[in-house]
């Protein structure tokens, strides 16, 4: 539902890039910040470059006799290879044209080893995402960063020119999903293949509310009135259920079941079905799959109650805000 979703997105973005591109001498865009993070974006993704990182790190961790930090570097090289590997072989297995060749919305995606027809997935953006979760499972203090780092590969590719949303999408998911089974024992191999589909399930559906709220105006009438509406009452109903999540026996129920319902009003915000059937699956996946994600939930437990509370519901008014008074903002029509 995500790459559907994501996929009405493909040629507004690339018709955008193409309008600030300037074409004298050489491709350029006209617009600074997005020069700035499409050479960026390229120059941290290539492949080489990750590559001297993880030995890098992998030595320093050798040298100063810090076993995490070693094991990060051969994790992270290894993440990378496996999601290498998965990523090229698809390239030719898909064959599906790089923007560049697609002027309009009919091409044929079939196998090919023709240079230009291996856009989805992003390679770049696989390795990105596979090293970056390898940092996150490893060193949960630096996760966010590395895994906004990757991000920033992400959007790089996309404004470069050179892959469709749906492809780095795509790669997010493959770097994930190899970087969430490096990191992890290979007799829970499983178990840690299911953490990093759910993780890339929650990525999906969160790029897909943030990108559809903030390039779709609301529609007016009143299916989009009473989506707004219900995505609101479901989201206070959820904070008002969370309340009592810390009581009882049965606490750390409730306090999942509660997040899951703010996040279905969350979604009813973007008043997107795309968004709303990916997030109510996502859900549904979490949920039937209790237990995956044991580790990580231990981790946000480490914070003291008053500080999560907080934070959720901080979160939480600043994404409903968003979602409400930051519509069209983005001009992808």
């Amino acid at each position: 539902m995500s790459f559907a979703g994501l996929s009405q997105f493909d040629l507004p973005i690339i018709r955008y890039v193409r309008s600030v591109t300037i074409s004298s001498g050489g491709e350029h865009l006209a617009i600074p910040w997005m020069a700035f993070t499409s050479n960026a974006g390229d120059y941290i993704g290539e492949g080489t470059h990750l590559v001297v990182f993880s030995l890098v790190l992998a030595a320093a961790g050798w040298l100063w006799s810090k076993e995490t930090v070693k094991r990060a570097g051969i994790e992270t090289l290894l993440a990378h290879g496996l999601a290498a590997v998965i990523a090229n072989g698809l390239k030719h297995l898909v064959g599906r044209p790089r923007p560049k060749f697609t002027h309009s919305g009919d091409w044929v995606v079939a196998p090919s080893l023709a240079s230009g027809f291996d856009s989805f997935p992003s390679g770049h953006s696989a390795i990105s995402f596979a090293v970056a979760t390898v940092l996150a499972k490893r060193f949960p203090v630096i996760g966010p960063f590395a895994l906004a780092v990757a991000c920033f590969v992400v959007v790089g590719r996309v404004l470069r020119g050179s892959h469709f949303p749906t492809d780095v999408w795509g790669a997010a998911v493959i770097g994930v999903v190899s970087g969430a089974v490096v990191a992890a024992p290979s007799k829970q191999w499983r178990i840690s293949l299911v953490q990093g589909l759910l993780h890339s399930a929650w990525g999906s559906c969160g790029a897909l509310a943030l990108l559809w709220a903030l390039a779709r105006p609301a529609e007016g009438g009143i299916a989009s009135a009473a989506m707004i509406i219900l995505g609101l009452t479901v989201t206070a109903g959820g904070l008002w259920v969370r309340r009592a999540a810390w009581r009882g026996d049965d606490a750390v129920r409730v306090s999942t079941g509660s997040l899951h319902v703010i996040v279905c009003g969350l979604a009813a915000l973007t008043t997107s079905f795309y968004v709303v059937a990916a997030a109510g699956l996502t859900c549904l996946a979490h949920w039937t799959c209790e237990g995956a994600g044991e580790g990580e939930t231990k981790t946000v437990r480490s914070f003291p109650r008053s500080v999560r509370e907080s934070l959720l519901l901080v979160g939480v008014l600043t994404v409903a805000l968003m979602l409400v008074s930051a519509r069209g903002v983005l001009p992808f029509r």
